[in-house]
């Protein structure tokens, strides 16, 4: 009967931050009960049972002491589901007695702070089930139905708020009565309404969120399939402008050559969007499970370095390597070949012809860091709040390279979280660029 609405991880860190507050609140009314005590005991002392107020201000603050204990030192803040059921109920419940009781030895119906189970009902409706809701709000209308009868009839005692209203009170003890009773029903029906109503948006919202998730998988998968078939016969077409230029075909003129040339050209830079392209859809699927290994970081760097010595070649870049043989980091080959790959791309692309890339890879503690350092063209403060965002390319690398798809540092990024690193950048415009990516440690050599 007393359940907690269905949560996930976040509400269940909600409803312990919850019950946090709830003991913080007590603790509050415990300290604004003792000032108007402390008031009335001036102002009102010849009629009201002071006596009784403070006892119950008292048992108020011992219980309160209790619940800190048993959710701070005991618990330490983090109760499970069950516990959080029992914890609620036996707050809630204590809440009711103790403010009941106030509020009868102090005027009963004449008293507004009977309205204050307003309060209490609405964070019951947040919290529990609305059955359990309203079993709490049928106690209440009861128990103030028969103490308002009681004392009509005189069976119990009535403590007036203020002197000289008794015939008054009684006479207008029945619309005192319906209009609490009232407002507690209305409170508890809003407030199980009104989650009600937020429930079934948040399930519609979730709905949505799903059904988009998967037509994002669903345009990954196709870009990711199109891509592939697509890489396939430009490679090939790169291949026949290699068989021309080397006079496989047949005797080859100064001017066939440079269209050859530029045409070549043309694929690489298709080619290396499809790759960018074919990379992207691939970290977007949900397809990414791997199991971590020790990979020779060097080895890695290396292979990288090789596939990019066309490039190097062309605009005369010397990539300079600092790394010692046995350094290795925990990660997947896949993941650190589509991180490095993009970052030394880039990093060739966007440097001047004749400089220098400087690859160095140290241990630190428990990560292994990884620094990529060109001359390049460098970024202003401004576009490096940007350059890990999804097709977003600067203005100085598009006056460079027309083509591009702006995708390759958000790709390296998505990679690095995905291997359990971090990147983080430093540029100067003009002055070139340092990557910086931490990885996990995976040991020395053959550790």
């Amino acid at each position: 009967m007393t359940r907690i609405a269905r949560l996930d991880v976040s509400e269940y860190n909600n409803l312990n931050n919850v019950a946090r507050w709830f003991i913080t609140l007590r603790w509050i009314a415990v300290a604004g009960v003792s000032l108007v005590l402390g008031v009335a005991r001036i102002a009102y002392s010849s009629f009201l049972p002071l006596t009784v107020l403070f006892s119950l201000n008292a048992v108020l603050a011992v219980l309160n002491s209790l619940f800190h204990i048993y959710f701070a030192a005991v618990k330490h803040g983090n109760l499970s589901k069950s516990e959080l059921t029992g914890f609620f109920n036996v707050q809630i419940c204590a809440d009711y007695l103790l403010l009941l009781l106030l509020v009868y030895f102090t005027g009963f119906l004449e008293n507004p702070l009977a309205y204050f189970f307003v309060f209490h009902i609405l964070l019951t409706a947040y919290i529990f089930s609305s059955g359990l809701v309203f079993l709490y709000v049928g106690a209440l209308v009861a128990i103030f139905a028969a103490g308002a009868t009681a004392e009509y009839s005189h069976l119990i005692p009535h403590f007036p708020l203020f002197h000289g209203l008794q015939s008054a009170y009684l006479g207008e003890l029945l619309p005192r009565t319906a209009g609490v009773c009232a407002t507690l029903a209305i409170s508890g029906y809003l407030g199980t309404s009104i989650r009600k109503r937020l429930e079934e948006k948040a399930q519609r919202v979730e709905v949505e969120l799903d059904r988009y998730k998967s037509l994002d998988r669903i345009k990954s998968s196709f870009i990711l399939q199109v891509t592939h078939e697509l890489r396939g016969p430009l490679a090939a077409v790169n291949g026949y402008h290699e068989m021309i230029s080397r006079g496989i075909t047949g005797p080859v003129g100064p001017k066939t050559l440079e269209t050859v040339g530029r045409a070549t050209r043309r694929t690489d830079n298709l080619l290396t969007m499809i790759d960018e392209m074919i990379d992207y859809a691939y970290m977007q699927t949900d397809k990414i499970h791997f199991e971590p290994a020790r990979i020779n970081l060097r080895d890695l760097i290396e292979t990288n370095i090789e596939a990019l010595a066309p490039q190097t070649t062309a605009k005369r870049i010397s990539l300079e390597l600092k790394c010692t043989p046995d350094l290795c980091i925990s990660a997947s080959r896949d993941l650190g070949n589509i991180v490095l790959s993009n970052l030394l791309s880039n990093a060739v692309r966007y440097s001047p012809e004749g400089s220098t890339v400087t690859i160095s890879a140290v241990q630190e503690s428990a990560v292994v860091c990884l620094e990529v350092k060109d001359h390049g063209i460098g970024m202003t403060p401004e576009e490096m709040e940007h350059i890990f965002e999804e097709f977003y390319r600067t203005r100085r690398a598009r006056e460079i390279e027309r083509d591009g798809t702006g995708l390759g540092l958000s790709i390296i990024k998505k990679a690095v979280e995905t291997l359990g690193g971090r990147i983080t950048v430093a540029s100067q415009v003009d002055k070139g660029s340092t990557f910086h990516i931490y990885f996990p440690r995976g040991g020395r050599g053959g550790q």
